[in-house]
């Protein structure tokens, strides 16, 4: 009877323990696995960028560490809906409902959207009813055509490109009209090739809350509720305006106030 009731105890310990590791590995352990495109400053091949610095932050004091993988916007979107990656990064809320992903409360950056075309291209400029029947360009899989801030616009037609110099050289060449694109990238661009802005017009389109979006699993939602308590310390503390900060990126603090 000594013997069996030992037996029972240990067995008992044992599954507890076996228990314990199997929740400490879920939370903890297991890497969270992102799936981007390369964008410059925020993204980058190196590991380095405004995105993975504030994702970090908010995950690897948990004991969470990253791997990335970089691919085209589509293919991220397959990999997280598939869920060989867990996450994808500045994803806008419409575009998580399509791709019935999860998102946190809170955002992860606010990104603003702009149209730049040759100076006297557009007159008189009224905003986005200005691009109506107008041929644009923009990067391949924004698919810019099939957003609500779009639905009473009807482009002439539209062209995909893979590159921002590509998608820059269609407008140099009058291939199209307007060029649409993310303004921090926009931006970018125009201050590493020293793009002469004397002969453009850029218009700010509209600015949108932009997330982490993680595929559908159990996994998933408990990283949704350590973002959300983890981004708002950061907030609080201060750190959160420090990595916008150091990225010389503007920080607009009410997007993450309660």
């Amino acid at each position: 009877l000594k013997h069996m009731l030992l037996s029972i105890v240990f067995t008992c310990l044992l599954l507890a323990g076996s228990q314990a590791v199997l929740c400490h590995a879920d939370d903890r352990t297991i890497p969270l696995r992102i799936a981007t495109p390369e964008w410059k400053k925020q993204t980058n091949k190196d590991g380095t960028g405004l995105f993975f610095d504030i994702v970090r932050r908010v995950y690897e004091p948990e004991g969470i560490r990253l791997i990335i993988e970089f691919v085209p916007w589509k293919r991220a979107q397959a990999f997280v809906n598939r869920k060989y990656c867990d996450a994808m990064l500045c994803v806008w809320k419409e575009h998580a409902v399509q791709e019935n992903q999860i998102i946190p409360r809170y955002p992860m950056y606010v990104e603003h959207t702009a149209a730049v075309f040759k100076k006297g291209g557009i007159r008189p400029w009224n905003g986005i009813p200005s691009l109506n029947g107008k041929t644009v360009v923009w990067m391949r899989g924004y698919d810019y055509h099939l957003f609500d801030h779009f639905s009473q616009v009807k482009f002439k037609t539209f062209i995909e490109m893979d590159s921002y110099e590509k998608a820059w050289m269609q407008l140099d060449k009058d291939r199209c009209q307007v060029y649409i694109d993310a303004l921090i990238d926009m931006d970018n661009y125009i201050k590493e090739h020293r793009v002469d802005m004397s002969r453009y017009t850029k218009e700010m389109l509209w600015a949108e809350k932009a997330f982490i979006a993680f595929s559908q699993s159990k996994r998933s939602e408990k990283l949704v509720r350590i973002w959300d308590n983890r981004i708002q310390e950061i907030f609080k503390s201060g750190e959160l305006k420090a990595i916008y900060d150091n990225w010389e990126v503007t920080f607009y603090p009410e997007y993450w106030e309660d």
